[in-house]
């Protein structure tokens, strides 16, 4: 990319960014990776996530299909398995007016919200970048990738980044300012993975509503 041209992109994309995160924005997101291990097996993993944002706020949760998650074995077992379920629990993040993050999980089965301090962001699976949270991604890292030419929806556009040992792939809704698809694989075509992103209508009640009975609790008392 040119020094030019970078310039006048970076100035584009933060005025753009900027706009966009005062737009509303739900998002379903659909997750599937493959992995082919030396024994010959291949495994599948897929979930399912939603994502709902409003202004300096966003929620993330887990999409559970039917039967599939035991809530009341976790909060009612035995004692050395009574706990919260932090894989399946939601993530409500809201950014301060200077910039700073309040992140916390929520499980509605237990009524509970507690908050998560910087040093415990990587045992929910968060980076503590906004970016994140509102677009999935960080923009900036379009910059470090290039414009492929494979073709793409109107309004979208492809970008290619990765090594020769991993590839990535990018679709990226210019409008929205979200990533409508991203596709990944290493060079021995053993691991591969994508993440599709649909949008939604946002919801009627916005979900970090009707909080205000749950119990509140440090992340720390849940490792006790």
């Amino acid at each position: 990319m040119q020094p030019i041209f970078h310039t006048i992109f970076s100035a584009l994309w933060l005025t753009v960014s900027v706009l966009a995160q005062a737009q509303d924005l739900a998002l379903k997101i659909e997750h599937e990776s493959t992995s082919l291990s030396a024994d010959g097996v291949t495994r599948i993993t897929r979930f399912s996530e939603r994502l709902v944002r409003r202004d300096n706020q966003s929620w993330l949760s887990r999409i559970m299909p039917a039967a599939a998650h035991e809530d009341a074995e976790h909060s009612s077992g035995a004692k050395n398995h009574k706990h919260m379920d932090v894989n399946a629990a939601s993530r409500w993040v809201v950014r301060g007016t200077d910039g700073k993050l309040r992140v916390r999980i929520v499980s509605a089965h237990e009524r509970l919200v507690v908050d998560v301090t910087p040093t415990d962001y990587g045992n929910i699976g968060f980076d503590g970048r906004w970016s994140t949270a509102s677009q999935l991604i960080d923009p900036l890292q379009l910059q470090r990738m290039k414009v492929s030419s494979r073709s793409a929806p109107v309004g979208t556009r492809w970008y290619a980044g990765g090594n020769r040992d991993h590839r990535v792939m990018l679709l990226w809704d210019e409008k929205g300012q979200y990533p409508r698809r991203i596709e990944s694989a290493n060079a021995q075509g053993t691991q591969s993975s994508q993440m599709v992103v649909t949008r939604e209508a946002m919801p009627e009640s916005l979900p970090w509503m009707g909080l205000a009975s749950f119990s509140q609790k440090e992340y720390a008392d849940l490792l006790d």
